[in-house]
């Protein structure tokens, strides 16, 4: 987790008694209307910004959200939670890692399945910091999340995994060796896995693993497929092993999973 920076607080004695003055810039920015600055990120059309509340509801979300969500406008998504527009079996992990942020806890660089509109899922890399009130207390949350291969296309730390990234896109129901995916980032075996650990925070087995549970979880929603049939298209030996791995990942057998969120 990182560290709050913690700026200085200037103390004056007026009549008697000490008065806290904020550091300029601090005081530079109390001057400032709320909302407009946030505009700017419109200007990357493949980055989505949002804030929320304490109770996980928008309260901003920039104008390339909402076009991806099929809104015309951004009042239609605001006063709404993921759950008002997004499936449910998504919008659970989402609201999982709100209230890990709503708790004080920072997450950086997530790599998730994000929902486009039309019902066309992808994987964006996301962060998102708790906001904290005049009294310190949280009282909502900010984030940004921004397509993972345009990421990986042109942002640090990433731009090195572009062709890793494709191939396991391409080839993730098939057998994906590290050596492989450290050659494609011309590095060694122990680099690569040093230097994709600290960019998404997944080894690169776990993020494969991820990558193959996220589309299952798509599949047994999204299709009438039996739990081995997806098992082999996602990449896993036989129902067993994704079994246990969707276990471990998700909390719930593949079955179950599909029982809760299928009729959502």
């Amino acid at each position: 987790m990182r560290q709050t920076v913690a700026y200085p607080i200037r103390m004056t004695l007026t009549e008697g008694r000490m008065d806290e003055t904020p550091p300029p810039h601090l005081d530079f920015l109390a001057q400032l209307a709320p909302g407009p600055g946030l505009r700017l990120f419109d200007a990357y059309p493949d980055t989505r910004f949002f804030i929320k509340d304490g109770q996980c509801i928008y309260r901003y979300a920039s104008r390339i959200m909402h076009l991806a969500h099929g809104f015309a406008h951004p009042e239609d998504v605001l006063g709404r939670t993921d759950h008002d527009f997004i499936p449910a079996y998504l919008a659970d992990h989402y609201t999982r890692d709100d209230q890990r942020v709503l708790s004080g806890e920072e997450i950086w660089g997530r790599v998730e399945m994000v929902m486009r509109h039309p019902a066309c899922p992808d994987w964006y890399v996301t962060s998102k910091i708790p906001l904290h009130g005049r009294d310190g207390n949280v009282v909502g949350l900010a984030g940004v999340s921004r397509d993972l291969q345009e990421a990986a296309s042109i942002a640090s730390p990433f731009v090195q995994f572009t062709p890793v990234l494709e191939h396991i896109r391409d080839h993730f129901a098939s057998p994906v060796a590290v050596e492989d995916l450290a050659r494609l980032a011309g590095m060694s075996v122990r680099g690569f896995q040093r230097h994709f650990k600290k960019a998404f925070q997944l080894t690169p087995t776990a993020y494969i693993r991820q990558f193959r549970i996220g589309k299952a979880c798509q599949l047994l929603v999204e299709s009438g497929a039996t739990v081995t049939t997806i098992a082999l298209e996602v990449g896993f030996n036989d129902h067993s092993h994704l079994s246990r791995e969707f276990v471990r990942a998700m909390s719930l057998t593949p079955g179950a999973y599909r029982k809760r969120y299928q009729l959502s």
